[in-house]
């Protein structure tokens, strides 16, 4: 097992991703935010993806100021959009010959079922399907990198099983459901695609930040933001700034140059569910995935 009381603590190391680019979604607020500052703090090139471009510009101009090389750059994609990551990874491929870590950050929730533009349910469509999409269409500029890496935010309270009839809410939704469904997808897909990488120099590891206060979840109404107001209010959640570490840790700290298909938490190798092991089950996800956003 594998923790920061045991390897170089990345938060120390000063300088330690410089000449590196960084590729944050989500990363104009929350744990995404503060990921992206503390990297740009290292020497990192930060490219930041958000939704919006007032708040990305806002998240940009304060991100300069903590870059100590080169300043943070702005996309703008709606992730929920399969032409949107296509067009997203094409002005990636269009800049960039090398991505040294793609920080699959971005997430959302839903109130109700809706359906992204492409017909899918949205919180499949945004938290697994977008980082599915892009990391498939990025993978060679990560493999041009001296060691790439591939960090994917899920959450520690992922779904024990996956119900293939009920992948989109078909037949029953619920949003914290939905959502939990959608980070155990992540699990499976970094796992599995940790073992379709292996030996190719790129490694894909998944991470918790916690329970973190963040802007998570703003958008809805009802009972449903009343339960996430309720639920941030309690001690049990931390500040950005403490969830941020541990998608700084996968992604930086130099211990980890060769690990790859675990899944850290608060700095740390977590044992994960049964589930996520489960060889025919990550397969049959990532077949559906491919037929549901062709690379």
């Amino acid at each position: 097992m594998i923790n920061a009381s045991t390897a170089t603590s990345s938060q120390d190391a000063r300088g330690a991703m410089a000449e590196r680019t960084v590729l944050v979604t989500g990363a104009n607020s929350g744990v995404g935010f503060a990921a992206a500052r503390n990297l740009a703090g290292q020497g990192a090139r930060i490219v930041m993806v958000c939704r919006d471009r007032e708040r990305g510009e806002q998240a940009r101009a304060q991100l300069a100021e903590h870059a100590s090389a080169a300043p943070p750059e702005l996309l703008i994609a709606d992730l929920s959009s399969q032409a949107d990551v296509r067009a997203l990874a094409d002005a990636v491929r269009a800049q960039y010959e090398r991505i040294d870590v793609l920080l699959n950050n971005a997430g959302a929730v839903f109130a109700k079922r809706e359906l992204s533009v492409d017909g899918i349910e949205k919180t499949f469509a945004t938290n697994h399907l977008a980082p599915f999409l892009l990391t498939n269409l990025l993978l060679d500029l990560l493999r041009s990198a001296p060691g790439g890496r591939v960090v994917t935010v899920a959450s520690e309270i992922y779904s024990r099983k996956l119900d293939f009839d009920n992948l989109q809410g078909e037949r029953s939704y619920q949003f914290f459901k939905a959502y939990q469904r959608s980070k155990l997808c992540n699990v499976l897909f970094a796992y599995e695609l940790a073992r379709r990488l292996d030996g190719e120099g790129v490694t894909s590891n998944v991470v918790s930040p916690g329970p973190s206060k963040t802007g998570f979840g703003r958008d809805m109404t009802g009972l449903p933001l009343l339960f996430t107001r309720v639920m941030k209010s309690t001690p049990r959640f931390g500040t950005p700034e403490n969830g941020a570490r541990t998608l700084v840790y996968a992604a930086s700290e130099p211990a980890l140059a060769d690990v790859s298909g675990r899944f850290f938490y608060k700095s740390k190798e977590l044992r994960t569910k049964p589930i996520t092991h489960d060889l025919a089950t990550a397969a049959r996800l990532w077949e559906i995935s491919a037929e549901l956003c062709p690379t």
